[in-house]
């Protein structure tokens, strides 16, 4: 079976999983960039493409958009070569351009979302997203919370395939997690706190609430690393230097390998974000056995977190709540974090994609 994928920009996670499906598939993916504009150059230093792909040559702007018509123009001349063609969004001009072509020329295609939230909507783009989402024959979701937003701008349930997303990879996930006094020495060796030790890594940005974090816990005496980089890096420092905020810490971006080495020897993970359509950070500190305190409007997080058992789902205007589960997070057997950890892996994600396909294509 050939596939074609269109697909924004090459995340790392999403590179991982396009090797591991062109084990089984013969796939053609088309990058409509190179990188995202907010995401550093290190994000992307790791990728190995095995599998054959072309990037557009022009019409970046923004973040993450494109206005190029060579999606539509290399559908228009190679859709016959094509099984199936999988647009992983619709948000782009590109995207758009393309989607709108098969539509008028009824070239079926499977629209493929990472998540998704309805939110309330004037009624000229509520049409907008009606018409590209509902142009797609079928569907491939991450889960019940995914396919309402589906729903909601005309998909039919019975067209909805369901697939694993994630960034981990079966090596990624603890054996068994650190144990603390292995955490201690790592901690004096990279002069972090001992004890009750948060970690939360994001991009700076608004939509994450990292703000309201560190506010927290100026309230609070536990300690907080903050990971990652953004245009509100330079509004935190300020803030801790103005507030005299002295157990929070603030650290650069790291790559997976070493993000990965300072989550596991931190003691639980916490995010406040004001919503993420999917979110990988909570499932990747589950990975490395922490305990997760996540924003219920973190899409991943509504999936995986169970109450008491490897974390808590809060409200971010309910302070009372956060500072409850705070409270309550060390009671959580940090075995659980990993055992949760354990279907979502790039490899799942792989195998639940092959099989969605094959179905799609009877």
């Amino acid at each position: 079976m050939k596939v074609l994928f269109v697909f924004n920009h090459p995340a790392p996670y999403k590179v991982r999983t396009f090797n591991e499906l062109a084990k089984k598939l013969d796939i053609f993916v088309i990058f409509e960039r190179t990188k995202a504009k907010d995401r550093p150059d290190s994000f992307y230093n790791i990728n190995e493409y095995n599998f054959p792909h072309i990037f557009l040559k022009k019409g970046y702007f923004g973040n993450e958009q494109t206005c190029s018509g060579e999606v539509k123009k290399y559908i228009k001349e190679h859709h016959q070569e094509y099984d199936l063609i999988v647009m992983n969004g619709y948000h782009t001009f590109a995207e758009m351009k393309a989607i709108k072509y098969m539509k008028k020329h009824q070239i079926p295609f499977i629209l493929q979302i990472n998540g998704g939230i309805a939110k309330e909507e004037n009624a000229i783009k509520r049409k907008i997203k009606t018409y590209y989402i509902s142009a797609a024959d079928k569907y491939l979701s991450t889960g019940p919370e995914s396919d309402k937003y589906l729903i909601h701008y005309g998909a039919r349930q019975e067209d909805i395939y369901h697939y694993i997303y994630s960034t981990l990879e079966e090596k990624d996930i603890l054996i068994k997690p650190v144990d603390k006094e292995s955490k201690y020495v790592f901690r004096k060796e990279h002069k972090l706190p001992l004890s009750h030790l948060f970690v939360s890594d994001s991009q700076f940005i608004s939509r994450k609430n990292n703000l309201q974090l560190i506010r927290l816990f100026k309230k609070l005496p536990y300690h907080l690393l903050l990971i990652g980089e953004g245009k509100e890096k330079e509004m935190y420092e300020e803030v801790i230097r103005n507030e005299k905020i002295d157990n929070v810490i603030l650290h650069s971006f790291m790559p997976k390998d070493e993000l990965y080495v300072f989550l596991k020897n931190s003691d639980y993970f916490i995010t406040l974000s004001k919503f993420d359509i999917y979110g990988h950070t909570s499932l990747e500190a589950l990975a490395n056995g922490l305990p997760v305190i996540s924003s219920n409007k973190v899409v991943s997080s509504c999936q995986i977190i169970k109450d008491g058992y490897n974390g808590y789902l809060v409200d971010i205007n309910n302070e009372k709540q956060i500072l409850e589960a705070m409270k309550n997070i060390d009671k959580i057997d940090s075995n659980n974090c990993t055992l949760s950890a354990k279907e979502y892996t790039v490899e799942n994600s792989a195998k639940e994609i092959f099989h969605a396909l094959k179905e799609m294509k009877k």
